[in-house]
């Protein structure tokens, strides 16, 4: 059990590696344009390229692990991410930056891919919830601690040394790995590229439709995109449908408490984005905190959810993890709604109170609901359900931007609004939760 706990301690250090991956890096992006002499707007490429390239390969990265095992995938993805690493270290302009960015991308995304399919392999379903939620800290204090420590090496060194940090968490964590996880075997099934570069590009068209919505792109680019999405779900539909492993997997889609655990984890994420993009509006306009202030205030959201992940996986490995899921997202729904419903003199401690009801409602639902996720999969399949909960969080936040980018362009200073649809995504989600506590009493009848 020590070298089951060290093994996890180490696929932790590797996950902190992908998290600063897009965290860092986005508080890098002025010394980078800088640096380069380019405008702001061209060094979003670091980050924005990066976004599409993961969201088009977690499924497909996913398959991959499940065909040739996912112990193998993680060390491959780790050595490929620390590789690029001391490639963006050592990049001469910025056109060898977004190259080698381009090449880390693929390697953050077979680690993403399959992250909670590593949990699987070294825990038991007794102790599932409880690594999970030590992931969710994790990930948590990662997305937290990762802008303050750019923000240091910034300080101190550059912007080259926030690749410093992620090749040294990479490195360690990949040794690590490749010492200390059991080996699992490999599916030996047949990787169907072919379906694999159709989902990749599917996965585009999506993210492209959702990202064009936000930023005001062509109407024209985004109509020809969500042609092709919906052309590609087609197809991806026909070809998948009674293939065993498929890389779009429809197996496990057509299971009630996995498609409805995975809606409730997308609505909850766009509601959390929602959240996330007006909130330094409204706490900055119009309650007239310093920006400081304000990244405390914040602070106090991740933190709630940090502190709390790993007792509520614990609790979701004795108690039913369906009706813990679904009371979280009610909470979450509620902490919007007091958000909503704030006086204008409420002050730093009541946004605080408000903000910790979400983080507290929101660890609630997430953790139990990966939990669900794993367990209704089967054991082979456990790359594929891994893949799908990193693809519903991206896609999630993404629907969430559009949508929060719709609310400012059409009133700009409507924290209130924008809370209210917040509440409303959420209650969504807690809906799907519910539905999806009815499914699973139903499979327990039968």
């Amino acid at each position: 059990m020590r070298r089951t706990h060290l093994a996890f301690g180490f696929v932790l250090i590797g996950l902190w590696a992908v998290v600063l991956e897009s965290m860092a890096v986005t508080v890098a992006l002025p010394a980078i344009a800088s640096d380069f002499a380019i405008p702001a707007s061209t060094a979003t490429w670091v980050v924005g390229m990066s976004q599409f390239i993961i969201v088009a390969l977690l499924l497909p990265m996913a398959a991959l692990g499940e065909a040739i095992g996912i112990r193998r995938l993680y060390v491959i993805g780790l050595l490929v991410f620390a590789v690029m690493s001391v490639a963006c270290i050592l990049t001469p302009s910025f056109a060898a930056l977004v190259i080698a960015r381009a090449f880390q991308a693929v390697g953050t995304a077979a680690v993403m891919s399959i992250n909670f399919a590593l949990a699987r392999v070294l825990y038991p379903s007794k102790s599932l919830g409880t690594a999970i939620g030590i992931m969710a800290t994790s990930v948590a204090i990662a997305t937290t601690a990762g802008p303050a420590l750019a923000g240091v090496l910034l300080e101190i060194s550059g912007w080259r040394a926030v690749f410093l940090l992620m090749l040294v968490c990479s490195v360690i964590g990949g040794i690590g790995a490749a010492i200390l996880l059991p080996p699992n075997q490999p599916s030996n099934r047949r990787y169907d590229l072919q379906d694999a570069v159709l989902v990749a590009l599917t996965l585009v068209c999506v993210l492209y439709v959702l990202n064009g919505l936000a930023a005001g792109w062509s109407r024209g680019m985004i109509a020809a995109a969500a042609i092709g999405a919906i052309a590609g779900f087609v197809r991806l539909t026909r070809v998948s449908r009674g293939k065993v492993g498929a890389v779009f997997p429809l197996d496990l889609l057509a299971l009630p408490v996995f498609n409805l655990s995975v809606v409730a984890a997308i609505f909850a994420f766009a509601a959390q984005s929602v959240g996330f993009i007006f909130l330094p509006f409204y706490l900055v306009l119009d309650a007239g905190l310093s920006p400081m202030d304000m990244a405390i205030v914040l602070s106090v959201w991740p933190f709630s959810t940090a502190l709390l992940a790993p007792v509520l996986g614990w609790m979701s490995d004795r108690l039913p993890a369906g009706p813990i899921g679904a009371v979280g997202l009610f909470v979450f729904a509620a902490g919007f709604v007091l958000l909503a419903l704030m006086p204008p003199d409420v002050g730093a401690a009541g946004v605080a109170l408000r903000l910790a009801a979400c983080g507290i409602g929101f660890a609630a639902f997430q953790t139990p609901n990966n939990r669900l996720v794993m367990l209704s999969a089967p054991p082979d399949r456990s790359g594929a359900a891994s893949g799908v909960i990193s693809l519903a969080r991206q896609f999630g936040r993404a629907l969430g931007t559009a949508i929060a980018a719709v609310l400012l362009a059409a009133a700009p200073a409507g924290a209130t609004t924008a809370m209210t649809v917040a509440a409303g995504l959420a209650l969504v989600g807690a809906t799907a939760a519910v539905l999806r506590a009815r499914a699973i009493r139903d499979r327990t009848a039968h």
